[in-house]
């Protein structure tokens, strides 16, 4: 594995393990605000929700690096091999080309949540709109990856 790879794989996992974390201790703190004092953190919602996003689409982006989204192939399966081969070669090119138009729509999406702050911490919502970008753009890559080399790295190969 080359030294881009290793360290796109570690930052996809501190940036996710982060954002886990301070999501984990926004929700505690604004429980504990709500219910052992007289004003509860109002702002501990509205970066959980922003947090959330991020975990998810990240995290999106590792599992399906990794090949473990949901695939039903029952009937691919029983095709003739060359027949299922140009079928999982069609999938795939339909999978990159919807990653590649998704991507497209969240950059226009980050665009315009540049404008417009969140209400509580007035972060402008281009940042919560980063995450999609970034999650569906890897996922584009590593289709690309996919379909030229034809693999995709194990879980245990990319365990740094």
């Amino acid at each position: 594995m080359n030294a881009v790879a290793t360290w796109t794989f570690r930052a996809e996992r501190l940036v996710s393990f982060t954002a886990l974390a301070v999501l984990t201790g926004s929700v505690l703190w604004g429980v504990l605000t709500r219910y052992g004092t007289e004003k509860p953190a109002v702002w501990t919602t509205e970066l959980s929700g922003i947090l959330f996003t991020w975990v998810v689409y990240i995290g999106a982006m590792t599992a399906h690096r990794e090949g473990r989204h949901i695939r039903v192939t029952l009937l691919v399966d029983l095709l003739p091999s060359a027949a299922r081969r140009a079928v999982r070669i069609l999938a795939d090119l339909l999978v990159l080309a919807f990653l590649i138009y998704v991507t497209w729509l969240s950059v226009l999406m980050m665009q315009k949540g540049a404008s417009r702050p969140s209400p509580v911490l007035d972060i402008p919502f281009s940042w919560v709109y980063l995450a999609t970008v970034i999650g569906f753009a890897g996922m584009a890559i590593s289709q690309t990856v996919h379909l030229v080399t034809g693999r995709r790295p194990s879980a245990a190969e990319d365990m740094l």
